[in-house]
Formats: structure tokens, sequence, C-alpha cells
């Protein structure tokens, strides 16, 4: 089972943004592309879904996920 945890900058951009907790779980689980950041450390995970992408910017160990942010990408 995935923990999530969140930032507090991804829980200001989440709400100012209008993106719901259960829409990064999602993105979580299903994203269709995962991308290494190694300059950052990070992951770049993209989940589309009724035609608009989401992007998920997270720090993973193993089952654990902190959100950095999450943004609606054009």
């Amino acid at each position: 089972m995935i923990r999530i945890s969140y930032s507090k900058h991804s829980l200001d951009r989440l709400r100012k943004r209008g993106i719901s907790k259960n829409l990064v779980h999602e993105a979580i689980e299903k994203g269709q592309e995962r991308k290494l950041q190694l300059n950052l450390g990070t992951v770049k995970c993209v989940y589309a879904k009724n035609g608009k992408k989401l992007v998920v910017i997270y720090l993973q160990d193993k089952d654990n996920f902190k959100i950095v942010t999450a943004y609606h990408q054009d």
C-alpha cells in the first residue's frame, strides 16, 4: 500500500489550482509517463484524464511518496 504525504507548498498549490488529493493519488497510481529529474532528485509524473494532463512532482522512497507540487499542463 502506498503512503502519500504533502509538503506545505504542494497543499497551497493544490488549493490554488483546484486540484484534489484524490486526483493526485489517482495520478500516482495510474500515471502514464514518469521521468526522473536527476538534478532535483524528484519524479515528474504525467497523468491524462478527460482531455487534461495533470503533472505531479514528487519524491519517492519505496512506497512512500512526498508530493512537492502539482499542476495542469496545457
